[in-house]
C-alpha cells in the first residue's frame, strides 16, 4: 500500500488473556481421545504432518465453515507450520492465555459466543492440543505482523477518498447527546428492594420530558447519580445502544436496565445529523490499516510459501 505512512502504534490486544482460561474450564475438553496408526503424508521445510493431524483439521475446518476438503486441510496445516515458524525467528510464542483474542474474535465473525464455539471443537472431536496449534498460530503471525508495520497508518488523501464513497459529510451519520441515571443498588439487593427501586425508576421516566428539568428532578432523588451530558456518533456506538437511542423520544429516558452499577436509564437530549466526521475517519483509518496488515500478512505467507519445501507421499 504505497500511501500509508509512519503515525502511530497500531491497535492493541482484544480482550484480557485472563478469558481463555475462564473460557475453556467452562467447556473442558476430554483428556482420552481414540488412537488410530499415525502415518507422515507430507512435509514442510521438514516439519511433518500426518494422517491424524489431516483428520483433526478437517473436523475443525467444517466447525470455523471454511473448505474442508482433504487438501485445504494440508493446507491449512501447512499455514500453520509457516506462521509459527517465522513468528519463532522474532521471538513471538504466544502463551496459552493469549489465544483467548483468536477465539473471541473467531466466535464473534461467527456471530457465536466463545463458549459455544469451543462447545462445537469439542463435539467435533478436536483435541486441546490440535485446535490450540491453529489459533496459537494465527495469533503469532498477526502478532508479527503487527508489529512489522508498527507506525504505520491510513494517509489522508485514503481517509479522504474512502469518506467520499460513502456520502463524504453524509457518512458521519447521527449525533446524539445523552446524560445517563442511574439508581444505585445495595450490595445484596433483595428481589423486593429490586422491584421498589424499579418503579422508582419508572416512575422518574414517565415524569421526564427533558434534560434539564428532568436531570433536576433526578437529582432530589436518594442513590440516584446524574451524568454530565455527552455526545457521541453512530459511528462511536455499538449496535444494540444505538438502536436502544434511536427508538428513545428526544427529552426523554430509555427503560431502566439492571447492570454492575444499579438501574441504568440514558436520557436522549438530542439527536441530529453529526456534524463532526471525527468518528467516521477514524473508523474508515481503522478498517483501511487492517486491509493493509491483513494483505501484508497474505504476501508474507506467499513468500514463505514460495520458498518452502514441501514433500507428499502419494494418497
Amino acid at each position: 500500500m504505497t500511501e500509508m505512512r509512519k503515525a502511530g502504534a497500531y491497535a492493541g490486544v482484544l480482550l484480557k488473556a485472563s478469558l481463555f482460561a475462564a473460557v475453556v474450564a467452562a467447556a473442558p475438553f476430554a483428556g482420552v481421545f481414540p488412537v488410530h496408526a499415525q502415518a507422515i503424508v507430507a512435509s514442510i521445510n521438514g516439519d511433518p504432518v500426518t494422517n491424524i493431524d489431516i483428520d483433526q483439521r478437517m473436523k475443525l475446518l467444517r466447525v470455523l465453515r471454511k473448505p474442508a476438503t482433504r487438501e485445504a486441510a494440508i493446507e491449512s496445516l501447512f499455514r500453520d507450520r509457516l506462521q509459527i515458524h517465522e513468528a519463532e525467528k522474532y521471538g513471538v510464542n504466544p502463551r496459552d492465555a493469549d489465544i483467548s483474542q483468536q477465539i473471541v474474535q473467531t466466535a464473534t465473525d461467527m456471530n457465536m459466543q466463545p463458549q459455544a464455539l469451543l462447545a462445537a471443537i469439542q463435539g467435533a472431536g478436536v483435541s486441546e492440543d490440535q485446535f490450540k496449534s491453529y489459533f496459537r498460530a494465527n495469533l503469532a503471525f498477526t502478532v508479527l505482523v503487527k508489529a512489522l508495520n508498527k507506525g504505520v497508518e491510513a494517509s489522508e488523501t485514503q481517509v479522504r477518498a474512502e469518506l467520499e464513497k460513502q456520502g463524504g459529510k453524509a457518512a458521519a451519520g447521527t449525533s446524539y447527546t445523552v446524560q445517563q441515571i442511574i439508581f444505585t443498588l445495595p450490595i445484596g439487593t433483595t428481589p423486593a428492594s429490586l422491584a421498589v427501586r424499579a418503579k422508582e425508576a419508572e416512575q422518574l421516566r414517565s415524569r421526564f420530558s427533558d434534560c434539564k428539568t428532568g436531570a433536576e428532578m433526578a437529582r432530589t432523588l436518594n442513590d440516584v447519580t446524574v451524568r454530565d451530558p455527552l455526545t457521541r456518533s453512530s459511528h462511536e456506538l455499538g449496535d444494540q445502544l444505538r438502536q436502544l437511542l434511536d427508538k428513545t423520544p428526544v427529552g426523554h429516558l430509555s427503560p431502566p436496565q439492571r447492570s454492575t452499577s444499579g438501574l441504568e436509564m440514558v436520557a436522549v437530549c438530542a439527536r441530529g445529523p453529526a456534524k463532526d466526521d471525527t468518528a467516521i475517519r477514524q473508523t474508515i483509518a481503522q478498517k483501511l490499516l487492517a486491509a493493509h496488515i491483513q494483505a501484508d500478512g497474505e504476501r508474507r505467507l506467499k513468500e514463505l510459501r514460495d520458498r518452502a519445501v514441501i514433500v507428499k507421499t502419494a494418497p
